[in-house]
């Protein structure tokens, strides 16, 4: 970030924002296939609550690590094609999960609160270590099999 340093504060937060937009597209339409399935789900007004404050989460995490304005790694491209499917199933998993969590909360406490703290925190806690495991299926899919 030390090419950054130079930036103004106004510079540094259009920065962040084009990041944090961007990857509201991207996360929003990866998940549409996890979205589909909320339509269905039983306690709308709960999954409703839960699913907005996850995807409203994870498309700022995803802009914020990208933007590495925390730096948890290399964090790819919204057009990186190599890594479309394994993005699109993991943001389908932090959303799915994250909406399933903060429902079950909601219903367990009888309060909306939950609803948005829950699915906040799962989101950042899932999607935190992604660039650890894009790393981690690179490396297996370069591995020789065994019976090579």
């Amino acid at each position: 970030m030390a090419e950054n340093s130079k930036l103004t504060l106004l510079q540094r937060v259009d920065r962040w924002l084009d990041h944090t937009f961007f990857a509201a597209m991207e996360v929003n339409v990866l998940v549409l296939p996890v979205l589909w399935f909320l339509l269905v789900a039983a306690h709308p007004a709960e999954v409703s609550l839960s699913a907005m404050t996850a995807l409203v989460v994870a498309s700022v995490a995803v802009g914020t690590f990208r933007g590495r304005y925390v730096d948890v790694g290399w964090w790819p491209k919204p057009g990186h094609f190599a890594t479309l499917p394994l993005r699109a199933a993991y943001y389908g998993v932090v959303v799915g999960a994250a909406t399933y969590v903060g429902v079950q909360a909601q219903l367990f406490t009888g309060s909306p609160w939950p609803g948005v703290g829950v699915p906040a925190v799962v989101s950042v806690a899932v999607l935190w270590p992604f660039p650890w495991v894009l790393g981690r299926i690179e490396r297996l899919a370069r591995t020789e099999p065994a019976w090579a």
